[in-house]
């Protein structure tokens, strides 16, 4: 018997979807991407794009406005549809074989230069994206993988690092927190856990940190931080 955590399981957030249960999501940009959005492009324009474990974020929209190629990586169809439908854009999907997986679904957005793969994460490569990624915006995926499970987070970064081009930048938003939760998300990660991951791949540049005060309003409310780092590959 497996002694996987239920959540790095598709059935999981396939069910966090289903009931509706997606406190993560944001109906606006994030403003951070905002803020950085300079320092992730280097000033360029035209660039591709990855958002991994994308759901409906708005990023992918102001991104697409912007003039750039967004790919998008997300499990749940349901949050693809939602994405669509909520920003009243037409899709097609289409069925597409990958280089270490069964096909899988692809939504591509008929207004927009927007696609999104549905599914795992790790099942994508470079070949099945058409070429490395000259930015990746992460925005709530690496804290929703259980990284500190296993190996996951060295493999989680490890595919970064394939899947952006020698000369892009990654832009991360990441959390901390002293509560115990096990391996609920979003993962609480520390800035040694990030250099353990990253350090071998990236050069590390941590931005900011971002304080919430615990709202004793809110059921199991905590303190955390909010942390932003920009990632730069090393080597070929």
């Amino acid at each position: 018997m497996s002694d996987e955590p239920k959540t790095t399981t598709s059935d999981f957030w396939k069910g966090l979807w289903k009931d509706g249960n997606t406190g993560w999501h944001r109906n606006e940009v994030n403003e951070f991407l905002i803020k950085y959005f300079d320092e992730l492009t280097g000033g360029r324009s035209n660039l591709r794009f990855f958002v991994p474990l994308s759901g409906k974020s708005m990023d992918m929209l102001w991104l697409a406005d912007k003039g750039h190629t967004v790919v998008g990586v997300e499990l749940a169809k349901q949050a693809n549809e939602c994405f669509f439908a909520e920003n009243n854009l037409t899709f097609t999907v289409e069925i597409v074989e990958m280089s270490v997986s069964e096909p899988v679904e692809v939504y591509k957005c008929k207004e927009k230069r927007i696609t999104i793969f549905s599914c795992d994460l790790f099942a994508v490569t470079e070949n099945d994206v058409g070429g490395k990624f000259d930015a990746i915006w992460d925005r709530g995926s690496l804290v929703a993988i259980a990284p500190s499970f296993g190996d996951r987070g060295k493999r989680y970064t490890t595919k970064m690092r394939s899947l952006l081009a020698s000369d892009g930048n990654y832009l991360l938003e990441s959390c901390y927190y002293e509560v115990d939760r096990g391996m609920n998300p979003p993962a609480s990660i520390t800035d040694k856990q990030i250099n353990d991951m990253y350090e071998e791949d990236f050069t590390i540049k941590k931005l900011e940190m971002n304080k919430i005060q615990a709202n004793p309003e809110k059921e199991s409310s905590f303190a955390f931080d909010i942390n932003y780092y920009l990632f730069k590959p090393k080597g070929n």
